[in-house]
């Protein structure tokens, strides 16, 4: 009797997303490389991506950040032809005014930052390869502080470095 009353009891498994969003405070991008949200962030989607790649989808919890939504991603360089960015080729394509500025970054490598218009929005591309894994970060805004592409990107570049943990 004791055990068909706890069977009916039992509540049934739900199935779907979750009601609630993640707040991670740390996005593993591989084995030795972290980026911290900081304040935490909300993710929207993660995953992995080829075999050993992953990718997280979020938007940063800060008064400071001006990049709405981020994705970041990480993959190896021989996955690198079939990796696809937030824009599609034809976008990627007929960006206008593209620009590119380079920043040092830890064991004498650098990451490379590529900024575009298009649509009344900026694409901004940050990407650093270390050893045989390539991370990039990216985002589409529009841009209404009126501020220079240049200066988008490398303020961009700045929140992606100052939350990167490289072990």
């Amino acid at each position: 009797m004791g055990i068909l009353l706890f069977a009916q009891c039992k509540t049934p498994e739900s199935k779907g997303v979750s009601s609630s969003a993640e707040t991670p405070r740390y996005l593993r991008l591989n084995y030795d490389v972290v980026y911290d949200t900081s304040e935490g962030a909300t993710l929207f989607e993660s995953g992995k991506l080829f075999a050993r790649g992953l990718f997280y989808d979020f938007q940063i919890h800060s008064s400071k950040n001006k990049f709405e939504r981020i994705r970041a991603s990480s993959y190896t360089e021989d996955n690198q032809i079939d990796f696809k960015y937030i824009l599609s080729a034809d976008q990627l394509g007929s960006l206008k005014n593209k620009q590119y500025q380079y920043f040092s970054m830890p064991n004498d490598s650098r990451a490379g930052v590529m900024t575009g218009l298009h649509d009344g929005n900026c694409y901004i591309r940050w990407e650093w390869q270390k050893e045989s894994f390539v991370f990039v970060f990216e985002t589409d805004v529009k841009n209404e502080s009126g501020d220079a592409q240049a200066v988008l990107g490398k303020e961009f570049h700045e929140n992606i470095r100052k939350g990167l943990r490289i072990f």
